[in-house]
């Protein structure tokens, strides 16, 4: 596989990974880069314009405060080669 290939992270997704993604402890498994982000990545319907968007732990507690809930996806996104990876989706909801 080309490496074109694998590096096909979105514009928005390297950004949020960029300015507001936590960083790894691990380098970029694909360019060996040391700016590896995790970002938390959310969708649902219950959050609105939310939906599709970068958001801290504390902003997505808020979210779905009031019995909302989305689907949070814990994603690895490098800013140098744009390579990037799933590594969880859970619900979050209320408690």
């Amino acid at each position: 596989m080309s490496r074109d290939a694998i590096c096909d992270a979105d514009f928005l997704l390297v950004t949020a990974g960029r300015y507001h993604g936590q960083p790894s402890d691990h380098p970029c498994p694909v360019c060996g880069g040391t700016d590896l982000r995790t970002v938390l990545w959310v969708y649902g319907e219950d959050i609105g314009r939310a939906s599709g968007s970068a958001r801290s732990e504390e902003e997505i507690a808020k979210l779905v405060s009031g019995h909302r809930e989305c689907t949070v996806h814990t994603v690895e996104v490098c800013p140098d080669c744009r390579w990037n990876h799933l590594l969880k989706a859970v619900t979050a909801v209320s408690s």
